[in-house]
This record gives structure tokens, sequence and C-alpha cells, in this order.
């Protein structure tokens, strides 16, 4: 996981760190920077390599006072004080070229994740009347699409520990595009539809976990806050796909009140598969954009393999010949560490756990096993005091999130109409001028996030908290919306501090988990909010029809709850050391 900041100012002689005044826990040992000598056995020409964060040891304690303070530790293992000298050199590299190519190509599986979502929402009335969907049965596609996500999750999740981040990375890019321009196909068949849509969320549900994972790994340990910021490419999606929709689905798309032209007897004037080809166009539109971004991540751009992955898997050399090819590509010096330096730490570390898999490359037998022994490696998430009451508290907080708001997604629409608000203003370029007034300021939430984590006494904890307990301030505020104004004007203000509370989230979740289950940990986590999001609208129905206003404090619940779990989060990332 990670260990607390002891010092704002680093000294360069590789000595202890001064006290910067933030509480310490008394159970915990300052671990001096990582240095090491040019070569092994010369102690007099030691070269001081040291993160800018530095790291603390612990013994694993927690207590009500570390739990307030967020300054919960646990012993540093040889593979962490191993992965304290790659975060070394990725701090030596600094913020280049190849760290800015990752961050963007990472936006776009955040970009993709909402725009699918948006783009297929939006065309789904077309799709309806084409193929003669029931009212029953028109939200089987977003069950499907809910059920691929959450399977996605947690598949994607549990591989990018064992295949690596580089597969998973581009893997779930080409399934999305390959599924989502098929999608475009079938001719009223709705169940085809859904089946596809199915397999296409699939992929999209390992973007956000595999994404955030990735960009944590190769960042500079004191520039983390970026992972954050990534969080604003999901509202430029939304904002994107409904301009695609505008242009496709809404323009080319049978006359309102024709029916099917599956359900009518021939020569009758019905909505035939020629007259309605926008919401096609949309999905092929949003398919090729889609493979356009799988194109840059694997022809275009060099991805090299986390080296933390590989230091985990026991591929040390290979660890290395990728940041001599990190430094080469932002044509930074090369760096000075070798194996020699990690057989040092193995020789002299008091602490030894057998906390890697081992290289264990080969076939796809192979891979089959190291699943399983994925699954055997997940025991250390749950082992330790501090990281499965992490798990935990992330875990609520998550299903909190996501059965917020899918609740105000299924029902805030009838919620509205009864209450004589519209959610439109009667034409189609004045509903999606409002997605735009809606989720364009989304930007301010992330740039919120960026801005707030980094604050001493706000850090990543208290951003949760103050973000979450505002969100379910704007649910609750919709009893009182009257005018469609004022609905878009709270929605704009709930889909901020929405952006803000998952701008967090999905950054620190990874970062609070350690190398060898980051990814399987995330993919949980996303799984387990997702199967939230499916079970909400289920249990918002019985209060629908009594009151609404029932629905709206539920959905407020949920995400208070978020906010209240997380005052206990017993580890602030804010200033430690992530390995």
């Amino acid at each position: 996981m990670s260990s607390k900041i002891a010092a704002n100012n680093i000294p360069n002689n590789g000595g202890a760190y001064p006290n910067d005044g933030l509480a310490v826990p008394n159970t915990a040992e300052t671990v001096a920077p990582p240095s090491y000598p040019t070569a092994i056995g010369d102690k007099e020409k030691a070269v001081p390599i040291h993160s800018e964060v530095p790291a603390l040891d612990g013994r694993g304690t927690l207590n009500f006072a570390e739990v307030m303070k967020g300054t919960a530790a646990k012993p540093l293992s040889t593979f962490e004080k191993k992965a304290a000298l790659i975060n070394a050199e990725m701090d030596k590299f600094g913020l280049g070229r190849y760290q800015w190519c990752i961050w963007c190509l990472c936006g776009f599986g955040y970009f993709l994740d909402l725009a699918w979502a948006q783009g297929v929402g939006l065309a789904a009335s077309a799709i309806y009347q084409e193929m003669g969907v029931a009212p029953g049965k028109q939200g089987v596609i977003f069950s499907c699409a809910n059920a691929g996500l959450a399977f996605g999750a947690l598949f994607w999740g549990l591989a990018v520990d064992v295949i690596g981040r580089k597969w998973a990375f581009n893997l779930t890019c080409l399934i999305t595009s390959v599924f989502g321009l098929l999608l475009a196909a079938p001719k009223y068949n709705y169940g085809a539809i859904c089946g596809i849509y199915f397999l296409a969320s699939i992929g999209l549900g390992g973007n956000i976990p595999i994404d955030a994972t990735i960009a944590l790994e190769f960042l500079p340990q004191n520039r983390r806050y970026l992972v954050a910021l990534l969080s604003l490419w999901q509202p430029v999606g939304v904002v994107f796909a409904s301009g695609i929709a505008y242009a496709t689905a809404a323009k080319y798309r049978c006359a309102t009140g024709l029916d099917s032209c599956h359900n009518v007897a021939a020569g009758a004037a019905c909505c035939s598969v020629s007259s309605n080809m926008g919401w096609r166009y949309n999905s092929i539109v949003l398919g090729g954009v889609t493979l356009v971004i799988f194109f840059l991540r694997f022809f275009v751009f060099n991805f090299q393999e986390s080296p933390k992955f590989l230091l985990a898997r026991g591929r040390e050399q290979e660890a290395i010949d990728v940041l001599h090819h990190i430094a080469k590509f932002n044509k930074a010096p090369p760096p000075t560490l070798t194996v020699a330096h990690f057989a040092e730490i193995e020789a002299t570390s008091s602490v030894i756990t057998n906390d890697t898999y081992g290289d264990d490359r080969g076939t796809a037998g192979n891979v089959i096993k190291r699943f399983f022994k994925n699954f055997k490696g997940l025991k250390g998430l749950f082992l330790n005091k501090v990281q499965l009451t992490v798990f935990l508290l992330l875990a609520v907080a998550y299903m909190g999130d996501y059965w917020s708001f899918n609740l105000a997604g299924s029902f805030l629409p009838l919620i509205l109409l009864r209450n004589n608000v519209s959610s439109g203003q009667g034409t189609v370029t004045d509903t999606y001028r409002q997605y735009v007034y809606i989720y364009l300021p989304g930007i301010l939430g992330a740039v919120l996030a960026l801005f707030s984590i980094q604050l001493p006494l706000v850090g990543r904890k208290w951003s949760l908290v103050f973000s979450a307990i505002c969100q379910g301030l704007a649910m609750a505020m919709y009893t009182q919306v009257k005018t469609t104004a004022g609905y878009v004007g709270l929605n704009a203000f709930e889909y901020i501090m929405q952006t803000y509370f998952n701008a967090v989230l999905y950054a620190s979740a990874p970062e609070l988990m350690d190398t060898a289950y980051r990814g399987s940990a995330s993919g949980m986590l996303s799984c387990l909010g997702r199967i939230a999001g499916i079970v909400a609208p289920f249990a918002g129905e019985k209060y629908l029809a009594s009151s609404s206003s029932g629905i709206l404090w539920l959905g407020a619940g949920g995400i208070w709850l978020s906010a209240l779990v997380m005052v206990f989060l017993p580890v602030e990332m804010r200033g430690r050391q992530m390995f």
C-alpha cells in the first residue's frame, strides 16, 4: 500500500527526515529514502537516490486516533522496498512526454465509459420504435449493459493482475470497438441488440479500474493527483455523445407515432429500417472513435508493461528495461538502478515476505493457472487488518455512490413529470442544449478534486466526505424543484459533485491497494458498485407509487452512507508513497 510522509523538504544526503508537523503514529518508524552505492560493496561512493515522497514503516496498528487522522501504517515488505527504488527512478524522470501520453490515453478510457452510456441512452427510443419493443421490455438493454459492466469490471480487474496492464489496457478497447460497431447490424431483433451491447459493455467495464491503475503506476509520486483529473474526460464524453446523437439518432429517425414495420400489415405506413438509420450511424461513429483509440494505444504509442507489475512477477531486469525505455522516450538521463540493488534489498531486508508471484510466463495453460494463483494471492488483501478495513469501507462507498445516481437516473424524470416539471423544453434542440448545460460543468468537479486532494487538512479522505454530502444535498433538494430552469441548474450542481466524488474515489481506490492485487481489488470494488446500481431501481419502485420524494431520500441516503464510512477511512494518501 503506502507509507506516511515524514518531511516537506527532502534532504539530498540520504539522511533521516525531520518531522513536518503532521501526526505520526507512535508505532511507526521513519525509513530512510532508498539509497544505494554506485557498485555493491563500494560504500564510500554512495549515491542517494530517493523518491521525493518518502516512506514510513509501521507495525500494522489500527486505533481510533490513527483512523481519524488517516495515519494507519503497516510494515514495509521486501517488494515495497524494491518498489521504492522504482518510484525513485520515476520521480527522476518527472512529468515527461511518456507520462503525458499515458495520461491522455487513460483519459480516453474514462471518455468512452460515459460516451457509450449517453449515446445508447439517447438512441434507445429510436430502437424501441423500429423494433416494436413493448414498454415492459424496454429496460432490458440497460439491464444487459449494467450486467456487462459489472462482469467486465470484475473480469478485467482480475486479468490486469494476471496477464498484465498492457494487454488488458488494449483488449478492453478492442472488444468495445468490435461489438460497438456490430451494434448497428441487427434488423428487427431486439434480443440481438441487447446481447451485443452486453458484450461491448464487458470491455467498457474494465476501463476505469484499469486506466486509473496504469496512470498511477507511471506517474511520479508527487504528481499522482493528476489521476483525479482523468475524470474530466467523462463529462466531455457525455457532451460528445450528445452531439453525435443530435446529428444522427435525432435527425435520421422515423416520425413519432409510427409503429414498427415488424408489427403492421404490408403496405401500411410504418417505421422501417431505411427511415430510421440514425441510431445505427450513432453506433458506427462511437464504434469508430473507440477503434481509433485502440489504434492509438496499440499501434501509435509503444506502451510498455508497468515496471511494478513486472517487479511483482519477479521479472526485475524487464522492469529496469522499461525504465530505460521511458528515459529514452523522455530524453532523460538513463536510470542507474540495477538488479544488484534489488538483490541487496533481499539480502538486508528485515521483513522478508513472499509477496511476489515469481516469473511465471509461458503457455496459455500457464495463464489459466495464474488466474487461480491470483485468487490465492488475494488473501493478502484480507489478512492485513489495515488493508481489509480500507477495502470494506471503499466497497460501501462504491455501492452507495452507484446506488444513488442510478436511482436518480431511473426515476428523476418520472418524479419531475409528476410535479409538472419538464426535463426538456419541447424541442429536440433545446433538449440537447440542456445536456450541455448539465454535463459540461462536470469538468469543474474534476478540477475541484485536483485541488482539494492536495490541501493539507483535506486530502483524499475529506474530499470524499465533503463531495458526497453535497451530492446527497442536491438529490434531497430535487423535492423543491418547480421549474425547468431549477431542474437544469440543480442537475448541473449534482453532476459537478458526482464528478468530484468519483474523481477522488476512482483515483484513491487503486492508490490504496498493493501492486500484487491493485487491479483485482479495484475491479471488485467497481463490480460491487455496478451490482448496487442494478438493484437500486428495484428497491425504489415501491416508493414511486406512494411517495415520489421517498425515492429522492433513498438516493440521498445512499451517498450520505458513502460520506459516513469515508470519515473512518484509516489511510490518507496525500503525501504518502505508493508501492
